[in-house]
């Protein structure tokens, strides 16, 4: 118990690695060539565009598992920035003969791919397949040789591979009662369990009778074919090579996605799955990924048994409520249960399922074909009668909450996020409403008001902004500049009004612009504007927006997977300038909240990635969602207090994961609402009987994990005689 789980990795990773080795053998080992491994680095020469040393490495690693040794569905987790395009069209071009690839991405990147891969790959051609006579074209390769005499790359988009038909309910009815009858059988419908189907349940979900006839027909409205189920029927393996960028994206169990991947993927001969967060924290991410790619490994759980699945490599939280219920002659307990997922995944589940299909680069190997990067959390005070009318505010729906609890509780915490931003522009109005259930309509419970602020003077916010663009201006460096809330709270427009009238030429990129279109769009507009206003949410995956090196979020919002994948548009491969990431925020809002959860969130994912294992234990237990966490802040009345320090944490943490911790340690300072950072010499602490220290215990069978503040001096008095798996510190 007196050393941590990391310490004792380091003392020994010798002598793990060595075992390592015994048992794992690897499929490409870099210090080893073979006539295999010396074909690929010959055809790496054949490129147009040459890779960095540590992505050949990872070209040949996994070409050599795909042709060679068969491993014919591979996972490419790379953070964001290290090349994954590149490196998913460099493999294709490692194949013993030309192929004909498919690649599925987001429709704003489908144009980014049709690019790379003509500078990529020598003598390829290349096809759009985002386009509305998709069937057409595909209905033409019918009657193509099976096998194409050059590399052909075929991209569609994923909102476009799974459409198909719009569908109607078909079921006969009964005279007297209407009741439904199956057209085949002439029987009233059952489900699984027995249950008679309703009409109304039939009309609301694709339903099958139990004779196995489905309950519903396309519909004559919308007439279309879904690419996916057409490759699936009459294309298969014509395209031999298919990946799917962003993979993570289709982790849903039941949605059109999905099965356009699973079809996709029993399509074609090699699959590759590309991604930057393969794991979102939650054991059922993986599940149906891996079940489409290789069912008869999850045989002993069945396409359904995604709930045991999240028993056994994940965390399940079942919460019972005993209830008194009267009966004629006494009364009961009632036992309601409810079944919640938690974070966290157990190791085993990446050993025995992923880690022969996988391959891991971080941004950290090619750190050299990157610039320096900066992140600053910069919070700013509020004023006058902008503070008082928050104020007023955040009371009025921390009485909601405790009055009406989670109702309303998401439209409450935007109102929180946005209104000290928005305030001079509209007024706020949230209303909390019930369903009945005798008439299944709704009604208003209340309504929670707060006034537009009239005022001729720039909030503290946008002096801020203004300050930080003629600074970056001075430079001769553009802005990216994200706004989250551009629905009802829409406040682009003021912004780029701010900017204008001192002399700053600013953009917003339309949400009206096809998805395929938006980085032409930047392309074409980026010399046009020093500063371009955009909804992260339209940029955050895929697109190389180098020619912005700062970027400042105006608003942040709380999708913790939005604004990392946003804040490192800029960061890329290509960029030769020192890229600066500032969030701004309101001090004691709200917004400090988001910011300083989502530095803790950050923090925590850097250990699911297996880079912090000190805080397994206390990840294993992490309390749910931000917006969870949030809500029971404001009703808790807690102080939105420490983003800057909960940020200079996370990016100290980082910063250590990237480097490695030896003898020097990056420490971060607070200065004057800017976060500095300098690299010196420091010594370890010397832990006294007195210190306290901060301990995660997991013990018992169940493996219940614990958190608490003790002194160092009592922790063996406090764990004698108890039986610990191990507890961490």
């Amino acid at each position: 118990m007196g050393i941590t789980l990391r310490e004792f990795i380091e003392k020994n990773g010798k002598a793990l690695g060595d075992k390592i080795e015994k048992v794992l053998t690897p499929v490409y080992n870099p210090l080893k060539t073979d006539s295999v491994v010396e074909t690929y680095t010959h055809k790496i020469k054949t490129l147009q565009r040459k890779p960095y040393p540590v992505q050949e490495e990872i070209i040949k690693g996994l070409a050599k598992a795909i042709y060679h040794e068969r491993r014919e569905r591979l996972f490419l987790c790379g953070e964001m920035g290290t090349g994954k395009t590149s490196l998913g069209l460099s493999v294709i071009a490692m194949s013993p003969k030309p192929l004909r690839s498919l690649i599925v991405c987001p429709g704003h990147l489908v144009q980014k791919w049709m690019r790379e891969a003509t500078l990529t790959l020598p003598d390829v051609k290349v096809y759009d397949l985002a386009v509305k006579n998709v069937i057409t074209i595909l209905d033409a390769l019918r009657s193509e040789p099976k096998e194409p005499a050059t590399h052909e790359i075929w991209v569609v988009s994923k909102e476009r591979i799974k459409l198909s038909y719009s569908w109607r309910a078909a079921f006969c009815e009964t005279v007297k009662s209407k009741l439904p009858i199956c057209p085949d059988c002439g029987e009233k419908p059952t489900g699984k369990d027995g249950e008679v189907l309703t009409k109304n349940t039939i009309t609301k979900k694709r339903s099958h009778c139990h004779c196995g006839s489905s309950l519903w027909q396309s519909s004559q409205k919308l007439r279309r074919y879904s690419p996916a189920e057409y490759i699936k029927k009459y294309l298969r393996n014509r395209f031999q090579m298919v990946i799917l960028d962003e993979i993570h994206e289709y982790k849903a169990g039941d949605s059109l996605q999905g099965h356009a991947m699973g079809q996709l993927a029993a399509s074609s001969q090699y699959f590759m799955g590309l991604t930057g967060t393969l794991n979102g924290g939650f054991a059922d991410n993986l599940f149906y990924l891996l079940y489409r790619l290789e069912p008869q490994r999850l045989k002993e759980f069945g396409y359904t048994g995604v709930l045991q699945w999240q028993r056994t490599y994940g965390t399940i939280e079942e919460i019972q409520n005993l209830e008194d219920e009267d009966h004629k002659y006494g009364r009961v307990k009632r036992k309601n249960v409810i079944v919640k997922k938690r974070p966290g995944v157990s190791p085993e589940v990446i050993g025995k399922y992923f880690l022969d299909k996988s391959c891991f680069i971080r941004l950290s190997d090619v750190i050299d074909g990157l610039p320096p990067y900066d992140e600053t959390v910069v919070t700013i005070s509020m004023i006058g009668t902008q503070k008082r009318e928050y104020k007023k505010l955040n009371e009025k729906f921390r009485e909601a909450v405790r009055k009406y609890r989670m109702k309303a509780s998401s439209s409450m915490l935007q109102s929180l996020l946005s209104y000290p931003d928005s305030c001079v522009v509209f007024p706020e109005e949230t209303e909390i409403k019930a369903k009945s259930e005798e008439d299944k309509t709704y009604r208003v419970l209340a309504r929670i008001e707060a006034p537009k602020i009239e005022t001729n003077t720039l909030l503290p916010k946008e002096k801020e902004l203004l300050a930080i663009v003629k600074s970056e201006k001075s430079e001769n460096r553009k802005v990216l500049l994200y706004l989250t809330f551009t629905g009802t709270r829409d406040m682009r427009s003021r912004i780029k009004n701010v900017l204008e009238e001192s002399g700053i030429q600013a953009g917003i990129l339309p949400e009206t612009i096809e998805p395929k279109k938006r980085e032409k769009w930047i392309k074409e507009n980026a010399d046009h504007f020093e500063v371009l206003i955009t909804n992260p949410e339209l940029v955050k995956v895929g697109l190389d927006l180098i020619q912005f090196p700062t970027i400042v979020f105006f608003q942040a919002g709380y999708n913790i997977f939005t604004l990392r994948q946003a804040a490192r548009r800029s960061w890329r491969l290509g960029q030769k300038d020192a890229v600066k990431v500032i969030f701004l925020t309101y001090k004691d809002t709200m917004q400090e909240l988001a910011i300083s959860l989502i530095a803790k969130k950050l923090e925590t994912s850097l250990l699911v990635e297996g880079d912090l294992p000190e805080g397994l234990a206390k990840y294993h237990i992490e309390s749910g969602s931000l917006f969870e966490e949030m809500t029971k802040a404001l009703v808790e009345e807690r102080k939105y207090t420490g983003a800057e320090t909960a940020w200079a944490n996370f990016r100290k943490k980082e910063v250590e994961t990237s480097l490695g911790i030896g003898k020097k340690e990056t420490i971060f300072t607070e200065k004057s609402n800017k976060s500095v950072s300098c690299t010196m010499p420091i010594t370890k602490t010397t832990l006294t009987e007195n210190t306290m220290v901060s301990v995660t215990v997991v013990e018992g069978r169940k493996k219940r994990a614990a958190s608490l503040s003790v002194r160092y001096g009592d922790l063996d008095r406090i764990f004698t005689n108890k039986t610990v798996q191990f507890a961490l510190f």
